[in-house]
């Protein structure tokens, strides 16, 4: 496994980072469809199913979630992620019920998680994974928290910001199998103006066995290609889905994109 500081390799179909990630038991069930998606040669792109945006506003326009997670599933996602938060991001913990009840491919939570309570109930609502974000969680709770998560057999995702983020997740026990690089500062609630260089900066210092995930500012497919191309597995999108009027045609047409700016 490198370490950090060692250049990485993007996971590919076949690879000893897929047979590790499937020796360490549990589910897993974000990580093996973002490896199956890469092994069927598509595009690993999660859809963001966010209501309200810090910085854009409203992006569900009144839409039903369940109904635009069929539609974003049917489109090309290999996962959704919902967001749960109420007071900035307008999300309720219903709606995530009412996603994961709604799709078949697996589904992460996303919220300032900050007990083992919301892990619990992130596992009765039907998530497959919870989003674990190390620049809001107390170092002292952060181990507590990852391993009430593994004890549910969820699949935490460990979201970092900074190479100092990405040691503290890498020195967890077990070692990870997701970290989430967010390209904004979400302690700046998405005003900050982040861009895809900071996913080329530390995606190569994950390990290989480490699937990895780009967040966040990622507008173009030119963006999300260079995401790719730095070493990242997947990439999680919202804001750019949902502001279309179409937002299942518009992942669509992203996906096509991304593969024709990879050429």
């Amino acid at each position: 496994m490198t370490q950090v500081g060692e250049r990485r390799q993007p996971h590919q179909a076949g690879t000893e980072a897929d047979g590790k990630l499937k020796s360490q038991g549990g589910k897993h069930l974000l990580s093996r469809a973002i490896l199956r998606a890469k092994e069927r040669a598509e595009i690993p792109l999660i859809a963001d199913i966010k209501p309200i945006s810090p910085r854009d506003g409203d992006l569900m326009k009144q839409r039903n979630p369940r109904e635009l997670a069929r539609a974003l599933e049917r489109a090309g996602a290999c996962a959704l992620s919902v967001v749960t938060e109420p007071k900035y991001f307008g999300g309720q913990l219903r709606m995530l019920a009412e996603v994961a009840q709604a799709v078949s491919v697996p589904v992460l939570r996303k919220d300032f998680i900050s007990s083992a309570e919301q892990i619990e109930e992130s596992a009765a609502a039907g998530a497959a994974a919870v989003l674990l974000i190390l620049a809001t969680i107390p170092d002292v709770l952060l181990p507590d928290l990852y391993q009430r998560t593994i004890e549910l057999d969820l699949e935490a995702v460990l979201e970092i910001h900074t190479r100092q983020e990405l040691e503290q997740a890498l020195a967890l026990s077990p070692p990870p199998t997701i970290i989430g690089i967010n390209n904004r500062d979400i302690r700046n609630l998405e005003k900050d103006c982040g861009t895809v260089r900071l996913t080329e900066k530390l995606a190569p210092l994950i390990p290989d066995s480490v699937v990895t995930i780009s967040e966040s500012s990622l507008r173009t497919p030119e963006d999300m290609r260079r995401a790719l191309d730095a070493g990242a597995d997947a990439v999680l999108v919202g804001t750019a889905i949902l502001q279309s009027d179409d937002p299942a045609g518009h992942l669509a047409d992203l996906l096509s994109r991304i593969r024709g700016a990879g050429r």
